[in-house]
């Protein structure tokens, strides 16, 4: 009757102890722990960073302070990595045009070569032709009108990676992951926005534009892999469009017709951006909501005015 009663007992208190003990069979099963979603972090992003052209020199403007000049001379497009430790830029040569790699904390400058210029007008490389890097290969990217170059962050490993066939070659921006690149590819009747895919080897157009709809100019890709942000110009307008990297409707995003050379902020979320004012025609850097094309945030008061915006860090 003891050893009964003291079996029962146990029992009971296994049943009460069930879900701790881990025992089953006594009373309701305990629910199974509900799956949550944990949306992986990256690094926090380092405090906001912007370089641009002004003048002929390149200036730097660190997140709520002055702006200061960096590199004076003929010096034309710069691209900001996006740790902020180097920037690249075209320095003007006179009949070449040379991209050099600047240090930001030690201040030296590495040459990466020199190719003659385009016509005339060849600071200009007949568009915002800004090199860019690819963060996540760890190479800077740059077009020489004819062919996409790319080098390591050094200025080592120069390389050609894509000529162009079907016309001229300008104005690279790379995929997040590397894998591919967009550019704008000019023939004898159109000036389109295109890619090229360094798995497969194969470039094709994104946009359709004839030069009677406009020409395509200064895309961007955006960091979060989809769209693209680039610029359409048409008779003397300037206005951002953006469109899916695999093609389709093109969607207009800035409409006041003086907007140019868009770069994507760190989190997608925002576009810098060149906008020109009128009497006198006078740019500077705005940030624009790249959903809206709403103008947020004036950034620079340089005069003679700032173009050619790179953005990095948390803005």
């Amino acid at each position: 009757m003891c050893r009964n009663r003291a079996w029962f007992l146990c029992l009971v208190a296994a049943c009460l102890a069930g879900p701790v003990l881990g025992l089953q069979g006594c009373g309701k099963k305990a629910p199974p722990p509900v799956a949550q979603k944990v949306e992986k972090k990256g690094p926090p992003l380092p405090p906001g960073l912007l370089v641009y052209s002004c003048g002929g020199s390149i200036w730097k403007l660190p997140k709520g302070q002055p702006a200061e000049k960096i590199v004076g001379g003929s010096v034309w497009f710069p691209a900001l990595k996006g740790d902020e430790t180097l920037v690249a830029y075209w320095e003007d040569l006179g009949d070449r045009m040379a991209m050099n790699i600047l240090n930001l904390s030690s201040k030296a400058v590495t040459r990466v070569g020199a190719w003659h210029t385009l016509g005339a007008l060849g600071r200009n490389l007949n568009l915002r032709n800004a090199p860019v890097w690819s963060d996540a290969k760890n190479v800077l990217l740059f077009a020489d009108g004819r062919q996409i170059w790319q080098v390591e962050a050094d200025g080592t490993n120069l390389q050609t990676i894509y000529e162009h066939a079907e016309g001229g070659c300008y104005s690279v921006s790379p995929s997040p992951d590397g894998t591919r690149i967009a550019f704008v590819g000019v023939g004898e009747k159109d000036q389109n926005l295109w890619t090229y895919s360094t798995l497969t080897h194969k470039a094709q157009p994104v946009t359709e534009y004839t030069n009677k709809d406009g020409a395509v100019g200064s895309p961007s890709w955006s960091p979060k892999g989809d769209p693209i942000v680039f610029v359409l110009y048409k008779s003397e307008d300037a206005n951002i469009w953006r469109v899916l990297s695999e093609g389709g409707v093109s969607m207009q995003i800035t409409r006041e017709g003086r907007t140019n050379s868009p770069v994507w902020d760190p989190t997608g979320a925002k576009i810098a951006a060149a906008s020109g004012t009128q009497n006198p025609l006078l740019w500077q850097i705005h940030l624009i909501s790249a959903t809206d094309g709403k103008f947020l945030e004036q950034l620079t008061t340089t005069s003679p005015g700032g173009f050619s915006p790179s953005i990095a860090g948390a803005w």
